[in-house]
């Protein structure tokens, strides 16, 4: 295969990436919208809680004040503790930020639709953050000559990003697990199993491939998978539960009626 082929095939790949990352959130939202009203508020206080937690707090945390303390830096070569660090801090920084902005930002709304769009905007932005943006840096700079992805074999440019639909999907799983704790009134039970939930997922990123050698398909079975149990758990509570809730909630007007 010649040079230019060569190119041009990576060059599809980051466009890939690009198009899933920012392509997702906003057809999800787009479809959203056609089932209901108010799906806009809780899309971009989505995107305002991993801004927050994460851009804002969590990651300059980690890279600017924790590396001047040694206890850190002697975190950073066990692997088992260094993993379970860096995933229950994200889920402690993005899952109180969840519950903050659910509660308090989205007061009153419960439905399966604002968790939905919410989840969209938490994991979109993170992923045109983290992904989207670096792709299309890369598509530009690529054919330029300032970047160099010599090394960079198809299937890795394509799993930037074929994971974001698997974070995406977890982040909309959480967001369900969180807001529906607030709906049933235990907030606190849900967003500790949320935490737990993120904690699992992220540190097993780290501990995978440096404990056990797992490469990256087997890493991104492992994430797609979580990913998707955490989703079809997060709904599973709003259709087997919600019902319930909501008879439960008339039983108590017909009370207070009576």
């Amino acid at each position: 295969m010649s040079g230019e082929n060569n190119i041009l095939l990576q060059e599809l790949c980051l466009l890939f990436d690009a198009l899933l990352c920012f392509g997702i959130p906003i057809i999800g939202i787009l479809l959203l919208r056609k089932r209901a009203d108010r799906v806009l508020k809780p899309f971009l206080l989505g995107m305002a809680a991993f801004v927050i937690s994460q851009m804002l707090l969590r990651i300059p945390l980690l890279q600017l004040v924790l590396p001047n303390f040694k206890w850190f830096l002697s975190l950073q070569v066990q692997t088992y503790a260094y993993g379970l660090f860096l995933g229950l801090s994200a889920g402690v920084f993005e899952e109180s930020a969840r519950l903050i902005f659910l509660k308090y930002f989205l007061k009153g709304r419960t439905s399966l639709t604002d968790g939905l769009a919410f989840g969209f905007g938490h994991g979109g932005i993170e992923a045109m953050l983290l992904v989207g943006i670096n792709s299309i840096a890369a598509l530009i700079l690529y054919p330029m000559g300032n970047l160099n992805l010599a090394g960079s074999g198809y299937l890795t440019l394509l799993l930037g990003g074929i994971e974001r639909i698997f974070a995406i999907s977890f982040h909309i799983g959480a967001t369900l697990v969180v807001l529906y704790g607030i709906r049933v009134r235990k907030a606190f039970r849900y967003v500790i199993l949320s935490i737990l939930l993120h904690g699992l997922t992220d540190s097993m990123i780290v501990i995978l491939p440096a404990a056990f050698a797992i490469g990256n398909l087997g890493l991104e079975l492992y994430v797609m998978i979580i990913s998707f149990l955490v989703l079809a758990f997060g709904i599973w509570l709003f259709k087997r539960h919600g019902k319930e809730v909501l008879n439960s909630s008339n039983q108590e007007y017909q009370i207070k009626d009576l």
